[in-house]
């Protein structure tokens, strides 16, 4: 019983969907989803350990930076439940702006790997301006 109650608390929470649906584009470093979620290190680590608790997120080391992906037993289960929300979701602004931002935030990346660390997504987007 103990895992479905750790499963609800990690979907019970508007920013721990985000970073679900974030994480099913693609697994990200802390500071990728720090930047494309527009949210501070310490707020996004309370939350990713929430979600890794429940066993829906985990970690692997890409050269220094530590990445975090879905395990490979709750991605059908976490695509499943946000799906049955897609609607909603893709009505909600913020999925919408946060979709946005992880995608130019992959971008940034050098040889398929983050190297370059926190407020990478702003400065690109200032240097742009």
């Amino acid at each position: 019983m103990n895992d479905v109650v750790l499963l609800g608390k990690a979907l019970s929470d508007p920013t721990r969907v985000r970073i679900l649906v974030a994480l099913l584009r693609s697994d990200l470093c802390v500071c990728e989803m720090v930047d494309a979620l527009e949210m501070g290190q310490s707020t996004l680590s309370s939350h990713l350990q929430t979600i890794r608790q429940a066993g829906i997120v985990e970690t692997t080391r890409r050269h220094k930076m530590v990445s975090y992906g879905l395990t490979e037993e709750a991605r059908p289960l976490v695509e499943q439940i946000l799906e049955r929300s897609r609607a909603a979701l893709d009505a909600e602004m913020r999925i919408q702006r946060d979709r946005n931002r992880v995608q130019e935030r992959l971008a940034l990346r050098r040889g398929g790997v983050c190297q370059l660390g926190p407020g990478q997504l702003d400065r690109a987007e200032e240097m742009k301006k």
